[in-house]
């Protein structure tokens, strides 16, 4: 009978290993793979902070300035390039206080002129545009912006749709401003009937 031979011995000298893995000769070593996925991290970052930083911007500028959009459409009656403000405190009988898109404005009568404190007629001036104007009114821009006070000028109507400065003038507590504006015309006839018909507080023979 054949003796069966042995497997050989295999010592750990002569034991088999697997080689070890080569690095591919165009391999960047960790840290400048590091530095490169940390170059373009902080880019993406820096962008998005721009991003950011923009549209704060942008928005901030939007809240200081007035909105030249209206706020509700006009009312009927009123021009079509009316814009709705809501009053905030009238001052006298052609000045009165508003709110446009969160911006408070002074605004005073483009086509009117009436008494000042102290003259006859204040009073009932300064009432009757407070009760014309109510808590919202609409402005209309004409030749002028502003006034020599920095005041904004404008043509100024109810809320639903009717001239408060036409209003003012026909009912004899203001005079019709003669010089400019493309509504003086006929603010100018409305005071010479009121004159005429010693309509008002202006008229009325004392």
């Amino acid at each position: 009978m054949q003796q069966e031979t042995p497997p050989p011995f295999y010592s750990r000298s002569q034991r088999h290993t697997r080689p070890a893995r080569r690095r591919p000769e165009n391999a960047l070593p960790d840290l400048t793979r590091f530095r490169r996925q940390l170059n373009r991290s902080t880019v993406v970052l820096g962008a998005f902070i721009v991003l950011i930083i923009a549209g704060s911007t942008a928005l901030a500028r939007s809240r200081s300035q007035p909105s030249e959009a209206p706020t509700a459409p006009p009312a009927a009656g009123a021009p079509v390039q009316a814009i709705g403000v809501d009053v905030t405190h009238v001052v006298d009988g052609d000045t009165l206080d508003v709110r446009a898109a969160e911006t408070p404005l002074r605004v005073r009568l483009y086509g009117v002129d009436t008494p000042e404190r102290g003259e006859p007629c204040f009073d009932q001036a300064t009432a009757r545009l407070t009760a014309l104007a109510g808590r919202r009114v609409y402005l209309v821009p004409d030749a002028r912006a502003r006034d020599q006070y920095g005041r904004e000028l404008r043509y100024v109507f109810t809320n639903d749709g009717h001239s408060i400065d036409a209003a003012l003038v026909s009912e004899g507590l203001a005079r019709a401003w003669r010089e400019d504006g493309s509504r003086r015309d006929a603010l100018v006839a409305l005071e010479d009937a009121a004159r005429a018909s010693t309509t008002g507080c202006l008229w009325t023979k004392r």
